[in-house]
């Protein structure tokens, strides 16, 4: 293996939903990774709001669960990049996972718009714009259809067709410790025989969790 082959970034496209506490960690976990690893992180949207809607139900873009968050972060990489979404997701997560505030309240979701750095009218913009909706319906449904998602986390190498559910973790890890997870981490993602490992999780005391 050549040492350009060792130093090449890995590429990840990583999907979130910014109302859930499991990939929120694991978001901070990969954030911290970056660090010591060369890993290179395209954020994308995932919706828990479609997953659960029960068959029939009319969804509401505008008040239903999460879609204000879900459709300013479309708004936010729109015109910012990767690099917007990030700032709002982190944001939104400290407000949701650290401060126990709820995202769905859209006062809460403008705050978090006004701390990544967004006008304090972007929230507004976000929902105005009919076509965040349909950013978000195409982040989901590539998670679903390329990887077979059914939640978040859902990380997978960007070009593979193979996507994981999780890692799901307690404690964020930092520092080498963050790097050394990820390489055990990225060894299961490019293996395709591997798919499923699994423990039970509520011995665990899930408290709240902020970006540093």
């Amino acid at each position: 293996m050549t040492a350009e082959a060792t130093t090449a970034p890995a590429r990840l496209n990583v999907h979130v939903d910014p109302l859930c506490p499991l990939a929120w960690r694991t978001a901070l976990w990969l954030r911290e990774a970056r660090k010591v690893r060369p890993i290179e992180i395209t954020w994308k949207i995932f919706s828990l709001e479609i997953v659960n809607r029960k068959e029939g139900t009319e969804p509401d873009y505008v008040n239903g669960a999460g879609w204000a968050a879900l459709r300013s972060l479309a708004l936010a990489r729109r015109r910012n990049g990767n690099e917007g979404f990030e700032k709002l997701y982190v944001a939104l997560g400290n407000a949701a996972h650290g401060r126990k505030e709820s995202i769905r309240d859209h006062r809460v979701v403008a705050a978090c718009t006004q701390e990544a750095g967004f006008g304090e009218n972007f929230v507004n913009e976000a929902l105005a714009d009919e076509s965040t909706i349909q950013d978000v319906i195409n982040d989901h449904q590539e998670a679903v259809k390329r990887y077979y998602a059914f939640g978040v986390p859902t990380i997978a190498f960007q070009g593979s067709e193979i996507g994981f559910y999780g890692p799901i973790i307690h404690t964020v890890p930092h520092g080498e410790e963050a790097g050394e997870f990820w390489d055990h981490i990225s060894w299961e993602l490019r293996n395709p025989n591997l798919f499923e490992l699994k423990r039970d999780r509520a011995q665990a005391q899930w408290g709240p969790v902020a970006a540093d």
